[in-house]
């Protein structure tokens, strides 16, 4: 097995039980005891995990706190990116909308939009378009994920690959300049992906507390996506950073 395959092998086991053993790691990849050392090492090293006797935990910044505790979290922040999101909206546009808490404030500051095309794998986004007689609103088939209310996996990805659109609003759980843009659900994380090739612009929301963070998946590099939108408490030399990649920052005044 190649060292990318035993990497995303690990980091899944870690996702399902939050902890892997070295001895139960060798016995499912059919390697040595020092074959998975390097690779906790290695993957340690990249900020996925942490290893402790005899294995490896996800390490804090893969612990994802819940659905209503982030929906609660930097409120006013991520309202600000919501709003200067929404600016990029055109009538008549076409949209993913990925999950998200930052994206469900997004889809409030649309609404009133006219004759739009939304595709999102978000059961709050969905439900808070579901009034909006000018949206066309269209919800992917999946696996339905409890607390989140997301949809991913293989039907999922089957319905996305039928669609281009004009603009993707995405969201994440970390950026950094050596990693990218990262997720803690692998499933998750490939709907995003998806929706990076079909669309025209990819537009990131990510409020402050995500930059310097590295979580379990990753998704695209930072130049992958043409515009990072955030608020003004993020960090100016990340920001300066970023846009020396060549991706637009555009920074919400709180």
């Amino acid at each position: 097995m190649l060292q990318e395959d035993r990497y995303k092998f690990i980091l899944e086991k870690l996702q399902e039980s939050r902890s892997v053993r070295i001895a139960d790691l060798c016995n499912e990849l059919n390697v040595t005891r020092e074959t998975v050392r390097r690779d906790i090492y290695e993957l340690e090293k990249m900020g996925f995990l942490k290893k402790v006797h005899g294995g490896a935990v996800l390490g804090k910044t893969n612990i994802e706190a819940n659905y209503l505790t982030r929906k609660t979290t930097n409120i006013e922040e991520k309202k600000a990116i919501a709003k200067e999101a929404a600016r990029l909206i055109e009538d008549g546009d076409a949209l993913f909308i990925d999950l998200g808490t930052t994206t469900l404030f997004f889809a409030q500051e649309i609404k009133e939009k006219k004759n739009l095309t939304v595709i999102t794998n978000s059961l709050p986004i969905a439900i808070e378009l579901s009034d909006s007689p000018n949206i066309n609103l269209i919800i992917p088939g999946g696996n339905l994920r409890n607390g989140e209310l997301s949809l991913s996996g293989p039907l999922t990805r089957l319905c996305l690959e039928n669609f281009y659109v004009d603009k993707a609003i995405l969201g994440i759980a970390g950026i950094s300049l050596e990693n990218g843009y990262t997720n803690l659900h692998i499933g998750e994380a490939e709907v995003t992906k998806m929706m990076i090739k079909r669309s025209q612009l990819n537009v990131m929301l990510a409020d402050y507390s995500k930059f310097e963070v590295t979580t379990t998946v990753r998704i695209s590099k930072i130049n992958d996506v043409d515009i990072l939108i955030t608020d003004s408490n993020a960090s100016e030399k990340m920001i300066r950073q970023i846009r020396e990649t060549g991706t637009k920052v555009t920074v919400a005044n709180l």
